[in-house]
């Protein structure tokens, strides 16, 4: 079979977040919306930060909610509250690596 360069503009990928609690680690996960880029772009992005990262390979999410159950909207604002925790800015990082890497999804 023929491989068939497409146009994605994004996918989802599952990312899951170790949330520490009483010394030990809970997973968490939810499916991000990541951008599909060149290598080049990437590159661009990996040497801005972290922060210019995560800011431009994550386009949206599904599946998380706030503290009382309610769908959490992507905005803006909302990814950079998201962002701000540490756990979660490592893990977003991680599956996107695991996505451009071939390694399997694990959820």
């Amino acid at each position: 079979m023929a491989f068939v360069l497409k146009k994605v503009a994004s996918y989802k990928w599952p990312v899951t977040v170790e949330i520490p609690s009483d010394g030990k680690f809970e997973p968490q996960t939810f499916d991000a919306i990541f951008k599909k880029m060149s290598r080049s772009a990437f590159n661009d992005l990996v040497d801005k930060g972290d922060d210019a990262l995560v800011d431009g390979i994550l386009e949206g999410w599904d599946g998380i909610t706030d503290e009382d159950g309610k769908e959490l909207a992507f905005s803006q604002k909302a990814k950079k509250e998201l962002v701000d925790d540490p756990h979660v800015m490592k893990a977003i990082i991680t599956a996107y690596a695991e996505s451009i890497t071939g390694a399997a999804a694990k959820n």
